[in-house]
């Protein structure tokens, strides 16, 4: 019940100070349900939700209140059935300067659907890449202070306490990184977060620049690994397997930049992360994470060919410093995208594609879609998501490619 309480607070809120002179109130938001069914024996469902989304805007003067919430019922996954806030921010503008404040999304770099810079917020892993990348984006609690220029701007951001990734560890959920059945059972305790005290606050910097045929940011950021790196040990018997979830501060030192050029738009970015901790093999047990430095970095371009076609490819790195070989992760990761959408019938059907590929283990993840506008308020939209592999983060759902039916109504 305390989540009923707070929209009722917040909408009740909204009413009175809408009230006020020259107060601008804005009610918005969309319903969707968003249903797909597995492509291979046994034909179950993967997913079967339906969410309401309210945002509440309101603008006086220089200051400004946004917020959103989800009211949603999960059919599949019965704990994701509730209402949550999602987003609850002020934010105050001067001429030289802005101040925003409360749960908010924050983001850097020019990556699309990849993390270099990108690395603030957690994300939430339900349902794996099969969510909207704006959904699997978590916001964080945060106050963020920003002095701006005509071609500069000088952020901070301060963020009390860390949040961390949703890692899908349910059995009943389709899209769990453990295995549900068989021997060894595995037992995982994902609760060893960090103490909640100013020492582990997390903070950062960025310079944006804004110059005639380039845009770029310097960056500088310390964190926690919102991803989870896990600890290993055995039962005597050694008939189960125990996994303690582990996070530990990591810096990282940024750069991103991105340059039109006529029908092309190039990106990139490079990140030098220091300190980060990694897995060790599944073989080895009760033995710590290790420290190590990596490089990480990522190309990118936008085709925009006219005709309402967009083409995009990224193509990115990571390097392991002073690399073992005891380590998981390999000592060179490469991961690209590339993404095809087209606009027809006067841009009211788009079809699209979009891949994750996994280059070190062969693998892809491709969700390809077909979007109808049946007017400016509902889209229908229908999709095929493939996953292959043998090895790597997708082959491990290589038995979840699915069908998968959305429709939506904006408001």
């Amino acid at each position: 019940m305390k989540r009923q309480y707070i929209i009722i607070v917040l909408l009740w809120s909204t009413f009175v100070f809408s009230q006020e002179d020259k107060t601008k109130l804005d009610f918005t938001g969309f319903v969707d349900t968003y249903h797909a069914v597995r492509s291979e024996s046994p034909y179950d469902f993967m997913s079967s939700r339906t969410r309401f989304r309210g945002e509440i805007k309101m603008l006086k003067g220089n200051s400004y209140f946004f917020t959103s919430f989800n009211a949603v019922h999960n059919s599949i996954l019965k704990s994701q059935t509730g209402i949550e806030l999602r987003e609850a921010f002020f934010e105050y503008t001067a001429k030289s300067w802005d101040f925003k404040a409360g749960r908010q999304i924050l983001s850097w770099g020019v990556a699309d659907g990849m993390r270099i810079i990108d690395i603030i917020s957690a994300m939430d892993m339900t349902e794996f890449l099969a969510q909207d990348y704006d959904d699997i984006i978590m916001p964080v609690n945060a106050l963020k202070l920003r002095w701006l220029k005509p071609k500069m701007n000088f952020e901070l951001i301060y963020i009390p306490i860390p949040s961390f990734s949703i890692m899908p560890d349910e059995a009943e959920n389709p899209w769990s990184i453990f295995p549900t059945e068989g021997k060894p059972v595995f037992d995982i305790n994902m609760d060893n977060k960090p103490e909640l005290t100013l020492a582990n606050s997390e903070f950062g910097a960025r310079f944006s620049f804004f110059l005639s045929g380039i845009d770029f940011s310097v960056s500088a950021l310390h964190t926690w690994n919102k991803m989870p790196v896990f600890t290993r040990s055995m039962s005597s018997d050694f008939d189960t397997v125990f996994l303690k979830a582990n996070h530990y501060n990591l810096d990282m030192l940024g750069l991103d930049f991105s340059i039109p050029k006529g029908q092309f738009v190039f990106r990139g970015e490079t990140a030098y992360y220091i300190g980060e901790f990694h897995e060790l093999d599944d073989e080895i047990i009760n033995t710590e994470p290790i420290k190590k430095n990596s490089l990480n970095w990522l190309l990118g371009i936008d085709w925009y060919l006219g005709n309402d076609w967009t083409i995009t490819a990224q193509y990115s790195q990571k390097f392991i410093t002073n690399y073992l070989d005891v380590l998981q992760e390999k000592e060179n990761t490469i991961l690209s995208t590339a993404g095809i959408t087209k606009k027809i019938f006067r841009s009211t059907l788009s079809v699209s594609t979009f891949a994750y590929i996994d280059i070190n283990n062969g693998g892809f993840f491709d969700r390809t879609s077909v979007d109808y506008a049946l007017s400016d308020e509902i889209h229908l939209l229908i999709g095929y998501d493939w996953f292959h592999g043998d090895k790597g983060m997708f082959g491990l759902y290589k038995n979840n490619s699915e069908y998968w039916f959305k429709a939506k109504y904006c408001f």
